[in-house]
């Protein structure tokens, strides 16, 4: 077995531009339906996903063109001109193959310019927003702190302004029942937190 390369890139929506070692090919359709058009001919494939199970159909260039040869034949012997004949037919030129190109060239170049404009036009970073100012608690603080402690259940003992070990004990269990940082002192951003319960 040989190397491999397989590549493919999201245009948007249903559409995608799929790139190997044996040419580049256009695919459009939702999971478990497919339409392929790439440098072998067209592929249409039907599955249901998840299941293992598809259905897969290949016509190559070379059918197409017998197809369009076969229907250039019968517009000739259609119009009753039997005097006329050409040993050398003019070689048909496949309006897939024309239309497969121009499909795969629109694409590539609608990708890059698209990949471009990413680059170049980045959105400016969002200035940081500033926290309040964080500062050890006030005494007065620190009473509203053990009385709002005390209205939720949790036992902080009097509001005597004190940031004692029960007030302490209180507090981390208020916190791990919130389900927030434990390792937090008695300082503002606690008692925003408890202002905002």
């Amino acid at each position: 077995m040989g190397l491999r390369f397989r590549k493919v890139l999201s245009l948007g929506g249903l559409l995608r531009l799929n790139i190997s070692k044996t040419g580049i090919g256009v695919g459009v359709g939702p999971r478990g339906f497919s339409l392929s058009i790439g440098s072998k001919g067209i592929r249409k494939s039907v599955g249901i996903p998840g299941s293992g199970l598809s259905y897969q159909d290949t016509t190559s260039w070379k059918k197409l063109n017998e197809v369009a040869d076969a229907s250039a034949e019968q517009v000739g012997s259609a119009t009753g001109d039997e005097n006329h004949v050409s040993e050398n037919p003019a070689p048909t030129i496949n309006p897939w193959k024309i239309a497969f190109v121009l499909l795969v060239v629109a694409i590539s170049v609608w990708y890059f310019i698209s990949s471009n404009q990413k680059l170049t036009h980045q959105p400016e970073a969002l200035p940081a927003i500033a926290q309040a100012p964080n500062h050890p608690l006030t005494p007065p603080e620190i009473r509203e702190v053990q009385t709002l402690l005390n209205q939720k259940g949790y036992r902080a003992g009097p509001a005597d302004g004190v940031g004692g070990p029960k007030t302490r004990l209180a507090a981390k269990a208020y916190l791990k029942s919130k389900g927030l940082q434990q390792a937090t002192d008695l300082d503002l951003h606690f008692l925003n937190q408890l202002r905002a319960q």
